[in-house]
């Protein structure tokens, strides 16, 4: 569980000043009769800098410590630029949340992208002090900045699976491990035994359980794996009529339209002759695209119920004497509810029929 949060209480405990003292550092002025020494004020500036304090004026602001101002901060740039909405859904979901709990939502947008990428760097850190906690989101995150929020006690939920030391992280994810084990399943019901999982086996989390599950799967079944990395759409085509896999899935980023049209060049049809299964929303739908089979992400539930989360461990992080006299409060976080998983819905589709007669077996010829 995240430990309570850092105060003033203990900045001043470890400066050794009172806890008025460290208010009128933070404030940069003094009521008229009352000297802070330049020695004192460096004090207490260490102390919050070993601390990791963070002033919250939002909290500051608020009766009972209950939360009115929740922050939603992305690693990568938030708004949809063409066809491509990824984000779009969760901010519905806590859009929606947001209204039924009562909160106000403060997006953080002034932090620079850089190479695609946001950072809490330099004053992102004190901009969170806005918010009384904050969700985030995003591929690309900072490893050694989500240990900063754990460490300093922060309250923050992440959209999305991710694992930290002590596992002290508090996220609502999604099952891709199940969800491609399910795919994998449905294939070989229907026949098949050359499936390839195409996409470039990256770090993040969604591709590491992606891949967790495609190896599951074909193990349990006795089939051989096989991966197709390559980024050209049109080598990547041409590799899966090389290996004359049958069936393959597809991380959604992959460009699944562009392919299924270098396949059929290659007198490959989708289905009939190949099976083609997306482990996520595409990100780049077309209007007259294919409805593809595969399983969907949960994006407006995770943001909705990463919100839901986020306000009780805000909640949690009150004053204890608050918390006890205040009867509305939820109760307490439990270890098992700061990982939350949540299920992939199959989608039913167009793109996977049995394979073609006379189709090779999925075992590879000694």
């Amino acid at each position: 569980m995240p430990r309570r949060r850092i105060t003033q209480t203990d900045v001043a405990a470890m400066a050794g000043v009172s806890q008025a003292t460290v208010s009128f550092v933070l404030n940069g002025s003094t009521p008229a009769g009352v000297r802070i020494s330049e020695e004192t004020r460096q004090r207490v500036l260490d102390a919050i800098r070993i601390t990791g304090y963070t002033a919250n004026p939002a909290a500051q602001r608020l009766a009972g410590g209950l939360a009115q101002i929740l922050g939603v901060f992305t690693y990568e740039a938030t708004f949809p630029r063409a066809s491509r909405d990824f984000y779009g859904p969760f901010l519905t979901g806590i859009e929606h949340a947001a209204e039924r709990l009562g909160v106000d939502i403060l997006l953080f947008t002034s932090a620079p992208v850089a190479d695609g990428r946001r950072r809490l760097t330099r004053d992102g850190w004190q901009r969170l002090g806005v918010a009384d906690g904050c969700l985030l989101l995003g591929q690309h995150e900072h490893r050694g900045e989500l240990q900063h929020l754990l460490d300093t006690n922060y309250p923050f939920v992440f959209i999305g699976k991710r694992g930290s030391d002590g596992g002290r992280l508090p996220y609502v994810g999604a099952d891709y491990v199940g969800g491609t084990v399910r795919q994998i399943d449905r294939l070989v019901a229907h026949g098949h035994q050359r499936i390839g999982y195409v996409g470039m086996r990256g770090t993040d989390q969604p591709t590491l359980d992606r891949v967790e599950g495609y190896r599951d799967a074909m193990k349990s079944h006795g089939l051989t794996t096989r991966f197709v990395e390559l980024e050209d759409v049109a080598a990547t085509a041409a590799e899966i009529v090389d290996q004359r896999f049958t069936a393959v899935v597809v991380a959604p980023e992959n460009h699944p339209e562009e392919l299924a049209d270098e396949l059929e060049r290659r007198g490959r049809r989708v289905p009939d002759d190949v099976s083609v299964l997306l482990l996520g929303q595409p990100h780049h739908p077309r209007r007259d695209g294919r409805q593809w089979s595969g399983f969907s992400v949960p994006r407006e539930e995770m943001g909705a119920r990463a919100l839901y989360l986020l306000s009780r461990l805000v909640s949690d992080d009150g004053p204890r004497r608050e918390r006890e006299r205040d009867a509305r409060r939820p109760a307490a976080v439990t270890e098992a509810e700061l990982h939350q998983i949540l299920v992939c819905p199959d989608v039913e589709g167009a793109t996977v029929a049995p394979p073609p007669a006379g189709a090779p077996p999925g075992a590879d010829a000694p």
